[in-house]
């Protein structure tokens, strides 16, 4: 007798809703709160096409609204690890965009990613801790649902449509005649053009008339990192020569001098820029040296920092400013959870006798913990003594931190 084979069970799929579905499901069971749960998972598997837990429909149902705004198209909320360098990235991007409100540029990817290393150096995180990568940028983007900067032909993306990783061929914007499909619908690529003769190169070479010949905007929301991601991110200009009496445009076309039918505008001609200053990173960051309890003043223990010896000095609980400058301070302070009835102020910062910022919530809580983040500039004069104050209850936590970086003298 043939024994009987095994069925071989298959690997139950993971399944995840969207942030867009999840808020489409909480509006659904909250305007029929009395349905049981056998039916609210009928509607989801009618409505999304998908099968979901009992866990899963009830962590929706406790969590609120704004737990999933921002990108309707992701599904996991992951946390980040550094949440004060991502949120100070994220300010960078919208400060970015909002002077450039009137431009349908984007972003481009490598002024970002320059702004990250400068910022990622602010708060003092190392480079080992935290790398860079173009993958970091995809889920930086992708988390918050920002527009990107096509670095490959045919990728399309806008705040409205983030990250969805459609590749459409460039023949697309000009016409559907152009455009071939695969006997499996997939879109074939455009064959490419023969390559230019030695003469023509010569002749024609292209000129960057998206960006403009000459980038005189500040990309930054103060001077330390907009000095670091032009440096970065500046493109060098191929000037006219000096015995040549015509000048070139932005479209490469030669033009006679003396010639009033071309503006002379900075972002019609190709003109030398000169080199910028940038000046050197100079930031002290210390770690909490222990438990610090209300109401107190939390002591410090230097961790790293570059060329801080002149400027900063860490003793106890107090940080001396040596020259007077222009410094940014940044506190991220763990300490105990809050109470059901937070107090007024949760910590605050002294330059002497002169109350520099004071911290009144939270940024995260999760468990016995929460997170409160304060950053301020000022103006600091020679032997200021700065300190932080703890008024909140529960204790001060040994992995808080702070960092002082110099920005101008």
């Amino acid at each position: 007798m043939t024994p009987t084979p095994t069925p071989t069970l298959q690997p139950k799929l993971r399944t995840f809703l969207t942030n867009a579905q999840k808020l489409q499901l909480k509006a659904f069971w909250g305007a029929h709160p009395d349905l049981q749960l056998v039916t609210v998972v009928d509607w989801v598997r009618e409505h999304f096409g998908v099968t979901v837990g009992r866990a899963t429909l009830y962590r929706i149902y406790h969590s609120p609204a704004a737990a999933f705004a921002g990108n309707a198209q992701q599904k996991k909320g992951r946390r980040v690890k550094f949440p004060a360098l991502d949120r100070d990235v994220l300010q960078f991007y919208k400060a970015y965009r909002q002077r450039h409100r009137d431009s349908d540029a984007g972003l481009p990817d490598d002024v970002l990613l320059s702004a990250a290393a400068e910022l990622r150096a602010r708060h003092g995180i190392a480079e080992s801790e935290l790398k860079l990568s173009n993958g970091w940028l995809h889920r930086f983007k992708e988390r918050h649902a920002l527009r990107v900067v096509p670095q490959a032909r045919g990728y399309i993306s806008d705040e409205s449509n983030a990250m969805d990783g459609q590749w459409q061929d460039e023949a697309a914007s000009e016409g559907s005649a152009d455009a071939t499909l695969t006997s499996k619908g997939k879109r074939k690529r455009k064959p490419r053009a023969p390559q230019r003769s030695l003469r023509c190169q010569s002749s024609c070479a292209p000129t960057d008339s998206a960006n403009g010949a000459v980038e005189t905007q500040p990309i930054a929301s103060d001077a330390a990192i907009a000095g670091g991601a032009a440096k970065r991110s500046r493109r060098t200009t191929k000037a006219a020569s000096p015995s040549d009496s015509s000048v070139t445009t932005s479209e490469n076309k030669r033009v006679p001098a003396g010639d009033s039918s071309v503006a002379t505008s900075p972002t019609a001609i190709a003109t030398p820029t000169g080199t910028t200053t940038v000046q050197p990173l100079t930031y002290l960051s210390a770690n909490a040296a222990g438990s610090t309890s209300a109401v107190g003043f939390v002591n410090w223990t230097q961790t790293s920092g570059t060329a801080h010896v002149k400027y900063f000095a860490v003793e106890n609980d107090c940080i001396t400013i040596l020259r007077t400058a222009v410094c940014q301070l940044n506190v991220d302070l763990q300490h105990s959870a809050l109470p059901s009835s937070p107090p007024a102020v949760i910590f605050k910062v002294w330059g002497g006798t002169e109350l520099l910022g004071q911290c009144e919530r939270c940024v995260r809580s999760q468990g016995d913990r929460a997170l409160s983040v304060l950053q301020l500039k000022s103006r600091l004069p020679a032997q200021t003594e700065v300190r932080v104050e703890y008024h909140a209850p529960g204790v001060v936590f040994r992995d808080s931190r702070l960092v002082l970086r110099l920005l101008d003298q």
